[in-house]
């Protein structure tokens, strides 16, 4: 795993697991952990690859992080795509972690490639989900990096399909970005600080093992 995949893990490890009823979860921790860890390579992977987003690849991953959680808070059901979940899924019209619609960014033959939990169908997700997050960017008039007034109008437009106009819910998100990027960005420095130190502590060589002379 990529340092950021490491990292979004440890952060989507942090936040509230879905809630299901005792004895009804889908999966186990383990089987959640490994999940999870699908989710955070994907966004990494895909964040880097990327050529729609005109900014940094840290600010994309955690606009995706954000964006899957607040749709789905991760829940097996939507990921899985079974049309089982508790968070709508518009009748079966939404599709993956990012709820996205058949749409002129996201055309029925990708969308149909969406469900899974495997990383080939996540990643297809994160691609998809980037890509409308991009468009909706720029058609915002996100010119400059993103910060958080820029990031409410793009949720607002990827929530609704339409309009900029920021929202309650949009900008509830964009402010999730904004603690997500301090918190990613004190993360890497910790891990760089460590391994430096780690890097400047001295190599303990054992003494040479003298052998008796022969006679």
């Amino acid at each position: 795993m990529s340092t950021l995949a490491e990292i979004l893990l440890a952060i989507a490890l942090s936040l509230p697991a879905p809630w299901y009823e005792p004895g009804k979860a889908p999966e186990t921790d383990e089987q959640y952990r490994e999940r999870l860890q699908t989710i955070a390579t994907s966004i990494a992977l895909e964040a880097e690859a990327n050529e729609d987003w005109q900014w940094d690849s840290t600010s994309l991953a955690a606009v995706t992080f954000v964006t899957w959680y607040s749709e789905s808070k991760f829940a097996l059901e939507v990921h899985n795509g079974s049309g089982k979940s508790r968070h709508g899924e518009d009748e079966g019209r939404a599709r993956c972690l990012g709820q996205l619609h058949k749409t002129g960014w996201v055309p029925k033959s990708v969308w149909k490639t969406l469900a899974g939990t495997d990383l080939e169908a996540t990643r297809h997700c994160a691609r998809a989900t980037m890509k409308v997050l991009a468009m909706q960017g720029k058609r915002c008039n996100m010119k400059k990096r993103p910060n958080l007034w820029a990031v409410a109008r793009m949720e607002a437009a990827y929530a609704h399909g339409m309009s900029c106009a920021p929202t309650k819910n949009s900008t509830a998100r964009a402010r999730r970005w904004a603690k997500l990027m301090a918190r990613i960005e004190k993360m890497a420095s910790e891990r760089q600080e460590a391994a430096l130190a780690a890097a400047a502590r001295p190599v303990l060589v054992p003494p040479p093992v003298l052998l008796p002379a022969e006679n």
